[in-house]
């Protein structure tokens, strides 16, 4: 744990997931406006991991939704989000997820997260940020975190929680990070203490094995280089493998727009098919996507971009 310049005081986390939970805990007992109204309450996109509800509920905080993805255009409908989140209660608190958005692909343009920070700032929302994909969107670790920057830039309240299971290939360790902006030193301190009693309370200790793989790794230049090279190069995976679906699509004249799949980003993807279409994919086909139209671009490989394309193709023609 640490208190650095701008004041954020950080702590170890079992994956971003636990990372959640710790921030919704420490919201729920400290957080100055809940205990206020007396009502633990957190707006999420209706289209977000679908763990989410879970881990704030079973904190006892109510959950809500909000608009996010337009189903008609298979792009963020940053219109409604950010009508939505205008209309909201001052001191509301927001999930917004940083990057390679999961499930839609779909992310605000530096544009729109500076449209946002100035609709939080003035609102005086807490954004709570769910960092799990850095570098997956646009391949460097950087730019995908610049809204986030942004907020701590503009001194808006925020927990960050990230996880370095997805970039550095260790999902089973377990390794995550809780991150709060704080407004002075002694309220840093506070949150400290509050992180400590946490992590006694629910692990008693974070795992070591795989934190200290991150530190080595990021403790070295050279490591660290060669660490955001191979995150650069995943992404770019990602990237043509949806060039490569859409193209094959389209060469097959599947009826629709499919200029989405390569305007969105990370491992997800939401293609745009109805329910319908997604259980005759999986009987017919056995092409499995989940039933709100996710694909994972991560499971496309050159042996079966062919078929999933196909078969896509020929359950649009057969639905429309």
């Amino acid at each position: 744990m640490s208190i650095a310049p701008p004041l954020i005081v950080s702590a170890q986390t079992l994956g971003a997931c636990g990372g959640c939970h710790v921030g919704a805990v420490l919201l729920k007992d400290h957080y100055g406006p809940w205990k206020e109204n007396g009502n633990p309450e957190i707006f999420l996109p209706t289209d977000s991991w679908l763990n989410h509800p879970y881990v704030f509920q079973s904190a006892g905080i109510k959950t809500s939704l909000l608009p996010y993805f337009s189903s008609k255009t298979n792009t963020f409908d940053f219109e409604k989000f950010s009508e939505a989140i205008k209309s909201l209660p001052t001191q509301s608190v927001i999930l917004v997820q940083s990057g390679a958005q999961n499930p839609t692909g779909c992310d605000p343009s530096p544009e729109q997260w500076r449209e946002l920070a100035s609709i939080f700032s003035e609102r005086g929302h807490l954004a709570f940020f769910d960092a799990a994909y850095p570098g997956f969107a646009s391949g460097d670790i950087d730019a995908d975190l610049a809204g986030v920057r942004l907020f701590a830039e503009q001194e808006i309240p925020f927990i960050f929680v990230s996880t370095y299971g997805k970039s550095f290939g260790l999902y089973s360790e377990r390794v995550g990070i809780i991150s709060v902006l704080v407004p002075n030193e002694q309220a840093g301190k506070n949150i400290e203490a509050q992180f400590s009693l946490l992590a006694r309370s629910e692990s008693g200790a974070p795992p070591d094995f795989g934190s200290r793989i991150v530190e080595t790794i990021l403790s070295d230049e050279v490591l660290e280089r060669q660490w955001r090279q191979e995150v650069r190069d995943m992404a770019n995976q990602l990237k043509n493998r949806r060039v490569a679906l859409r193209e094959a699509l389209e060469k097959l004249e599947t009826p629709g727009s499919w200029r989405h799949i390569t305007e969105q980003n990370g491992m997800f993807s939401y293609v745009g098919l109805s329910v319908e279409q997604v259980t005759l994919l999986r009987d017919k086909y056995h092409v499995y996507l989940q039933d709100s139209g996710r694909i994972s671009i991560a499971g496309l490989n050159s042996s079966n971009i062919d078929h999933t394309a196909r078969s896509i193709s020929a359950v649009v023609k057969a639905t429309t």
